[in-house]
């Protein structure tokens, strides 16, 4: 039997490129970089011209001589994601108009690994030993109890240790629709903002990044499905319990700073659909969808994790 022949299918892979799932922000958050070969180095700059030097010169006297310049690395690393579905003789026959077969595997597909991508991220931001710029609250200095805990306490507490960190505050927010939920009706921020007596519902998410002083605030919506296979389904925050300030530029440029960013191919679309024909069962097509990228932690400094703000 003759091998059958993958092709990277166009249609479906703008499908998928331009599919993402509601409520999921990890491909919006991270500056891109793209790169042409899988591994590598990012170009870091250290904090020696931020020094304060004798700069005073008479006379016929040397001028003082200074390294202002300590270059570094951060190594990244490209990796592949990818999952397979199948289409067979029946599904074709039985799905009818609206829906299209060949598009709803790869929209799972695609939902299926934007859940792990999404996932991944949100774990590694809530990794103490990763950001280790961070508290963890407890009891009554949750942020549901409204009348003991302290959040503009802790979010100027987790601003400066930005700030102390990498020279600049930060200026994006990130945490889960869940959390948001919890701090919008916060007494203490509807207070800062005057609205303690008369706010219906709460802070809205204008209100909520000026009172947190940051450019941007990401609400990650989306769930996971944390029960194993054939148990009954438990749906999870895939952003848990969490808040991140960071300090992260919308844009990958030179000479700037940055929590991190993310890594992919140059000239390859977010994600790839691949098909082929399959005989067992026959008349079935096989359908991968693929995605390459790497998100890099480059100055742990530039990020606050506060975890456990909600009970």
């Amino acid at each position: 039997m003759a091998a059958q022949k993958a092709i990277v299918d166009k249609l479906l892979t703008g499908v998928s490129s331009a599919y993402i799932p509601e409520g999921f922000i990890s491909e919006s958050l991270f500056p891109v970089v793209d790169s042409v070969e899988k591994t590598g180095k990012l170009a870091k700059y250290g904090t020696d011209h931020l020094r304060v030097e004798q700069t005073i010169i008479g006379g016929g006297g040397e001028y003082p001589r200074v390294k202002t310049q300590v270059r570094t690395q951060a190594s990244y690393s490209i990796e592949g994601h990818g999952l397979e579905g199948l289409v067979t003789e029946d599904d074709y026959s039985n799905v009818q108009k609206p829906y299209d077969a060949e598009k709803d595997e790869t929209l799972g597909l695609t939902t299926s690994i934007m859940v792990g991508k999404e996932k991944g991220l949100a774990d590694t931001l809530g990794d103490t030993a990763i950001l280790t710029q961070n508290t963890t609250l407890t009891g009554t200095s949750q942020w549901n109890d409204y009348a003991n805990s302290d959040p503009v306490d802790d979010l100027l507490t987790g601003r400066a240790a930005v700030k102390d960190g990498c020279g600049f505050p930060p200026d994006v927010a990130v945490m889960s629709w869940e959390v948001f939920q919890q701090l919008r009706y916060h007494p203490q921020l509807l207070d800062s903002l005057g609205f303690k007596d008369n706010r219906p519902g709460g802070l809205k998410f204008e209100e909520l990044a000026g009172v947190l002083e940051v450019q941007r605030v990401l609400i990650g919506m989306a769930s996971y499905e944390s029960a194993k296979r054939n148990q009954t389904s438990s749906l999870a925050a895939i952003w848990g319990k969490n808040i991140i300030l960071m300090k992260m530029p919308a844009k990958a440029m030179k000479y700037q700073t940055s929590l991190g960013y993310l890594f992919k191919m140059a000239g390859r679309k977010q994600r790839r659909v691949t098909k082929w024909n399959v005989n067992n069962p026959p008349n079935s097509k096989a359908i991968l969808v693929d995605d390459h990228y790497d998100y890099c932690i480059t100055n742990a400094k530039a990020g606050y994790l506060i975890k456990d703000v909600i009970a």
